[in-house]
């Protein structure tokens, strides 16, 4: 059953990835937008809602992977020690997982700062810091030497 459920998932998990690139580049876009003045405020809320919605769900599918489903994870559990000694088990184990989550935090960090900052301006740049923040370590965290698509 597990065996079965993990290949499709992690292809979903991959391919979502590049829905949360977009959606993180988008409020990146927009958040600098409005904290410039070049562009009406309006929208940053459906960005906000749009990447953090995207992000929540990837980090849900991840931890899924993470804690049930990955061989990749499982076997570095079994011996941590050894696994910290090789790239691709520390990697998922322990650097991918981290990174992913400050991102997570970030993205709702900027989302809650997009909410309640007094003015319009400070709205926009509460969102832009965070979500550039959120943006970088969702680049750092991705594994480059893994497929860009499976399937």
């Amino acid at each position: 059953m597990v065996a079965d459920i993990y290949p499709p998932l992690l292809a979903f998990h991959g391919l979502l990835r590049w829905f949360v690139l977009a959606a993180a580049l988008a409020a990146v876009l927009v958040a600098f937008a409005g904290w410039s003045g070049t562009k009406p405020a309006g929208k940053l809320r459906l960005f906000t809602v749009v990447y953090v919605i995207a992000i929540d769900i990837q980090f849900l599918i991840g931890l899924v992977l993470f804690v049930w489903l990955s061989p990749v994870t499982q076997a570095a559990f079994a011996d941590f020690a050894g696994a910290m000694k090789n790239k691709e088990p520390r990697f998922f184990t322990v650097e991918h997982t981290t990174t992913m989550f400050l991102a997570l935090i970030c993205a709702h960090l900027g989302a809650a700062l997009s909410r309640k900052g007094r003015t319009e301006q400070s709205k926009h740049r509460g969102a832009a810091i965070a979500y550039s923040i959120s943006l970088v370590l969702i680049l750092a965290g991705i594994p480059w030497w893994r497929p860009l698509l499976r399937y």
